[in-house]
């Protein structure tokens, strides 16, 4: 792999076609199908076997993949690439052509795009070489998914992609300062980094290693710091003004369902509580409250259609136009059916849920701390085999 990599890296005259073969074959390795075990054996052993499999050439093809290694690994790779091409270059192995111009590439701009319902943004940095067009960096960070990047692609636009935006619905381009970015997207792939598996796309793998490369070229801003959830009164207040305002709101256990609408978004997400979209009703309806939330028969009966007027009460407070809540309301109805058959399958439930409810089917208190500790001692006293699936 090297050798043959190292023998194409001679023919290229671009810097960035080099920075983009050592992301690929960083990106093949990223996260590979594989017991966890050897997936971390491989992490830890490849690279510098790979490095000093190609030192080991000692030939110009060896030190152009090892050049191109430097220019786009993680910090540690990065310093065992540096020191291998430099003993060669002691050796009188010529470098590529190229190598003189790694890490001249600047910064020129970047802008990103938005949509109406802030589920995603796609990030657009410009770079350029000296003397050469300019190349785009392209992250997509998606808050619905995790906060992570799910999408990348570094490359010679063929066309300003801002052209097309005035044509397209709920999207819209906004100017921005490069450290926060370089932050954002940093620290989403390093979050990224800790999933065992996610929907990363396969142009992320690929442009990975580089997108960071050029991102860490900036400088970044300090982390921001996470906003404070409305406290009780906050929540309270928020309940009250929505059960005032009308449509279907008169259910007996209303409040107790936009409490858990008020959770999602403002302690599991992070969110303001009004940033609804089709998207994060599916994740509510279809993941979180089948595995976290106890709902009775009724409650579940009733939060679709709570849930239908809390969104539209939520976007209307955001000033969203008609159209996007209308969306979001059919969101509501499309994914109701399968909420109220995955929250009673227990097959979705989450451990604590589990917990829970059998501390309930025991007769336990939820309201007596006392209790629940009695009960959670005599739990892990029992076999492992006669404790919850």
């Amino acid at each position: 792999m090297v050798a043959r990599g190292g023998h194409e890296l001679l023919a290229l005259e671009d810097p960035l076609e080099a920075e983009f073969w050592a992301s690929s074959i960083m990106g093949t390795f990223y996260k590979v199908d594989g017991p966890l075990g050897a997936r971390l054996e491989l992490e830890t052993r490849l690279w510098p076997a790979v490095i000093a499999a190609a030192e080991a050439l000692r030939d110009a093809a060896g030190r152009a993949a090892l050049e191109a290694i430097a220019e786009v690994g993680e910090p540690a790779m990065r310093l065992l690439a540096r020191a291998a091409a430099g003993r060669l270059e002691r050796e009188g192995v010529p470098a590529p052509r190229w190598a003189s111009e790694l890490g001249s590439a600047a910064f020129e701009g970047v802008w990103v795009l938005q949509d109406v319902f802030g589920d995603h943004e796609a990030y657009f940095a410009t770079f350029r070489y000296p003397g050469r067009e300019p190349h785009v960096v392209n992250a997509l960070y998606d808050k619905a998914f995790g906060g992570i990047i799910k999408d990348a692609f570094v490359g010679y636009p063929v066309e300003d992609p801002r052209q097309n935006i005035a044509r397209e619905d709920g999207v819209f381009s906004v100017d921005v300062e490069p450290e926060p970015v370089a932050r954002r997207i940093i620290d989403a792939i390093e979050l990224g980094d800790t999933y065992l598996d996610n929907d990363w796309t396969p142009e992320f793998r690929q442009f990975r290693a580089l997108v960071l490369a050029r991102m860490r070229q900036l400088p970044a801003a300090a982390a921001p710091e996470p906003p404070e959830p409305p406290d009780d009164a906050a929540r309270a207040a928020l309940t009250s003004e929505f059960l005032a305002s009308g449509g279907d709101r008169d259910h007996i256990d209303a409040d107790l369902i936009v409490s858990h609408c008020i959770d999602y978004l403002c302690d599991y997400l992070g969110e303001d509580a009004f940033r609804w979209s089709p998207i994060v009703v599916e994740q509510f309806l279809l993941d979180y409250l089948p595995r976290k939330a106890s709902l009775s028969l009724s409650m579940a009966g009733a939060l679709p259609g709570v849930l239908r007027s809390w969104v539209r009460f939520a976007l209307s407070k955001r000033g969203l136009a008609e159209r996007w809540i209308v969306e979001t309301e059919e969101a509501v109805d499309e994914f109701a059916p399968a909420f109220r058959r995955a929250i009673t399958d227990v097959d979705q439930f989450g451990p604590a849920k589990r917990l829970t409810n059998q501390m309930l089917a025991d007769g336990v208190d939820l309201t007596d701390p006392a209790a629940i500790e009695r009960w959670i001692d005599a739990f892990n006293a029992r076999p492992f085999n006669e404790r919850l699936p």
